[in-house]
């Protein structure tokens, strides 16, 4: 157990660093094919107004990259219903705004799409952090939908832009389900290679780079292994061999000095980097979300802030006269979506503005080329290929290729250049600018509170598992088990998060946190040693005295 808080790395190392290891190309091309094999097609059929369209839907595919087909089919259903309704509801708020603003209206109708795109990134950022779901998040979905609301100057309907998106959803389905035919364990044997060619690179010294790089792959690599099925409970289910191997790079990784710090990404690293165990499965969707419906919880607080920078940021941009109110929206939430600590947060938002302003920079490229049909067909595709390449690993160069998709799907090709890219520029920087003044300011001392909050679950918890085996074995308790390393994990990642931002009150409770990790898993082995055997009242007993007195 590590007995002092983690180290912090420079502002220059997340700056950057280059977060995912591992080759991210196969996945980069079935994201361009994802595009260009639908688009294709359009073209051939004389559709050329309708790339755009499909471009929203094959955003889909990003979301299905590294899991086990076994879940990667349910993701891709999940995003792409998400992609093709957001698409629709956008067209909708863009008609009624639209309309009403062309028939002599004010251009205050426009809040109307703020108070749309506004809903959708607090909603979408409390699910992904409550659900700690894997990045990119709800990031491209909100790009998509608020784009949508500007498909109405394009002379789209809502059901024509629907439609077009399922294409580019369906393609998506295809591109990215297709290799389970010919490969049916491909992502999971990926994960664990990728997990020992890490470990393996941190022979000699060893940077925080490439420490966290290899935890980013530890983690990976069990999420993937559960989502195959093999390994369920926290016991090995398969033969294959995998979960073995993963056990041996997490033995060498855990013998490694000292620990990354969770920073240096938004791909945290929930697993408990001294312990070499097959870690239980994750809690149910019900259970996650309602553990986080409280103020105090992280995915609460991040979507708070949000919410208030999304509208200011809205708002703003209406009162200067701009079109493009979403933009201003996906720029604020694509710095806070994950909740940043604060040094970290800001680098994000250096990344945003830089990579923002290359991004539109390559759309004035675009413009100025005069890509139609078949090039823009290509610039897409390009720009999907490179957005999976990056998206996990740099925001600065990410956001460069996501950019110009972006301003193309909300008719930025049919606007005067000059004045597309100025708007856009000035709204990225007041967008920063909000986003990083609610991350510093804005309940700034919230962590010391979250940390108390998740320790009280972990007591909780430890008393539901105890309870539970007065009744049964610990074999008939893995819910609470799995609950109980769950908030383990949890109270973990807030003591770093609190030693980071308020270093003082961290000092003061690490000895408390140390303590309660202890208890918590001392609970958690002694069921793993003895799953069929019912304890007697007597000694479970013992065990609630030994963890009231540890925790």
């Amino acid at each position: 157990m590590m007995e002092t808080p983690p180290p912090r790395p420079s502002a220059w190392q997340l700056f950057t660093a280059f977060h995912a290891p591992g080759p991210r190309w196969p996945g980069a091309l079935r994201a361009g094919l994802a595009m260009g094999l639908p688009g294709t097609v359009a073209l051939l059929l004389g559709f050329e107004a309708e790339l755009l369209l499909i471009a929203a839907g094959s955003f889909t595919v990003i979301h299905g990259e590294g899991y086990a087909y076994r879940a990667r089919w349910r993701v891709l259903l999940t995003a792409g219903a998400l992609f093709a309704t957001g698409a629709v509801a956008g067209s909708f708020v863009g008609t009624v705004v639209w309309g009403q603003i062309e028939a002599g209206a004010t251009r205050w109708w426009l809040l109307l799409t703020v108070a749309f795109a506004t809903t959708i990134a607090g909603t979408g950022v409390f699910i992904a952090n409550a659900l700690r779901l894997p990045p990119p998040g709800p990031w491209f979905i909100l790009l998509v939908t608020g784009a949508s609301t500007m498909t109405y100057r394009l002379g789209l309907n809502p059901v024509e832009v629907g439609a077009w998106a399922l294409v580019g959803v369906g393609s998506s389905l295809l591109v990215s389900m297709t290799p389970a035919l010919f490969n049916p364990r491909g992502p999971e044997t990926r994960a664990v290679a990728v997990l020992e060619e890490s470990v393996a690179d941190m022979q000699g010294e060893v940077s925080v780079e490439k420490l966290h790089q290899a935890q980013t792959a530890l983690t990976h690599a069990w999420f993937t292994l559960a989502d195959a099925g093999a390994i369920y409970a926290g016991r090995i289910n398969d033969t294959s061999g995998l979960a073995e191997r993963t056990l041996a790079a997490q033995a060498r990784l855990v013998g490694t000095d000292n620990r990354a710090v969770d920073e240096l990404s938004d791909a945290k690293n929930y697993i408990d980097v001294d312990r070499v165990k097959v870690p239980h499965t994750r809690p149910s969707i019900s259970y996650r979300l309602y553990r986080s419906v409280h103020p105090h919880s992280h995915a609460m607080m991040t979507a708070t802030r949000v919410v208030l920078a999304c509208l200011g940021a809205g708002v703003l941009s209406i009162a200067l006269g701009f079109n493009r109110p979403d933009w201003a929206i996906v720029s604020a939430l694509l710095i806070l979506q994950w909740g940043p600590d604060k040094v970290p947060g800001t680098i994000r938002g250096v990344h945003r503005l830089l990579g923002s302003v290359l991004g539109v920079c390559l759309f004035g490229a675009l413009y100025l080329l005069d890509v139609h049909a078949w090039t823009l067909m290509l610039a897409l595709s390009v720009c999907l290929f490179f957005s999976e390449i990056f998206v996990v690993r740099n925001y600065a160069v990410a956001v460069i290729f996501t950019t110009p998709v972006a301003l193309m799907l909300g008719g930025g090709l049919t606007q005067p250049l000059g004045q597309t890219m100025r708007e856009r520029v000035i709204e990225i920087l007041f967008s920063v600018v909000f986003a990083l003044v609610l991350l510093w300011l804005y309940r700034p001392n919230a962590e010391p509170a979250h940390h108390l909050r998740l320790q009280e679950r972990c007591r909780r918890t430890m008393e539901s598992l105890l309870g539970a085996l007065l009744t049964g074995t610990p074999d008939e308790a893995l819910e609470q088990r799995r609950d109980l390393q769950y908030e383990l994990l949890s109270e973990r990642r807030a003591a770093q998060s609190l030693a980071r931002n308020n270093p003082q009150t961290a000092h003061e409770r690490w000895a408390e946190h140390l303590a309660l990790q202890r208890a918590g898993y001392a609970l958690l082995d002694w069921c793993a040693a003895e799953p069929d055997t019912r304890l007697p009242l007597g000694d479970i007993q013992s065990l609630a005295e030994r963890i009231e007195h540890h925790a």
